[in-house]
């Protein structure tokens, strides 16, 4: 179902008419008709609204339940892109393109061999076992030179590891070598995790980030949350 269609669903089955969603909106009736018929998208706060009222998720909402998560902020650069000229929209598909690209080329991996040597990036702003560590600036990295059987195949960079939270997996100073992921590790995994702009190591479950230290909660994950994977905990290199 499109967006239009499941907006109207959710209405209906809440027992709202088109008059009453609009004025718990703040627009006039005309207003979100258009956004049952298409012909207009709210904005990313009447969306949030609308997500409120209507007590469902975003992925509901947006049709996107198993097919991955697509957050407000997302659909909001989706609304600026169809409000661009044909210029507009290539020099967009022109970065958008080379930056995928430059993402999945295996030069873009951050590792490479040299004899039985192998070099890596290495974060140093270390993700978090515990509470969170913000992750901010990617260029806070060192190169590390590591004996290449030591090293997975399919590890693009490392991370180090802050807090005991993921015990005893991964313990305080532990590298972890990760891999790159298009999209999100699969539920049950291990992986590098930014929520709300800080860094996590956590094992992904339904609709939280879970601890392998019992005496760490898990961390519920909402709609409105703005969370990334960055890759895949392959092994780790204790120091």
């Amino acid at each position: 179902m499109t967006f239009p269609e499941q907006l109207k669903a959710a209405r209906t089955a809440s027992g709202l008419t088109q008059a009453g969603m609009a004025q718990k909106l703040g627009v006039d009736k005309t207003t979100y008709c258009g956004y049952e018929t298409g012909r207009r998208q709210p904005d990313i706060n009447k969306l949030r609204q609308l997500i409120t009222l209507l007590d469902v998720s975003a992925d509901q909402l947006l049709g996107t339940c198993g097919s991955g998560s697509v957050t407000p902020e997302e659909l909001e650069k989706l609304r600026r892109y169809r409000l661009l000229d044909v210029h507009g929209r290539d020099l967009v598909d022109t970065i958008l393109q080379k930056e995928y690209e430059r993402m999945t080329r295996p030069e873009a991996y951050e590792k490479e061999d040299r004899g039985w040597m192998t070099y890596i990036n290495c974060y140093d702003l270390a993700v978090s076992a515990g509470t969170g560590e913000p992750w901010v600036d990617a260029a806070y990295k060192t190169r590390l030179e590591i004996p290449g059987e030591l090293v997975p195949e399919r590890a693009h960079f490392c991370v180090r590891v802050s807090g005991d939270s993921m015990e005893p997996a991964y313990r305080d100073g532990d590298i972890v070598f990760v891999e790159r992921v298009d999209g999100s590790v699969n539920e049950g995994e291990i992986g590098i995790f930014f929520l709300n702009g800080d860094g996590y190591i956590k094992r992904l479950g339904q609709g939280e980030l879970i601890s392998l230290n019992p005496k760490y909660d898990p961390i519920p994950l909402h709609d409105y949350d703005t969370l990334w994977c960055q890759g895949r905990a392959l092994g780790k290199l204790s120091v």
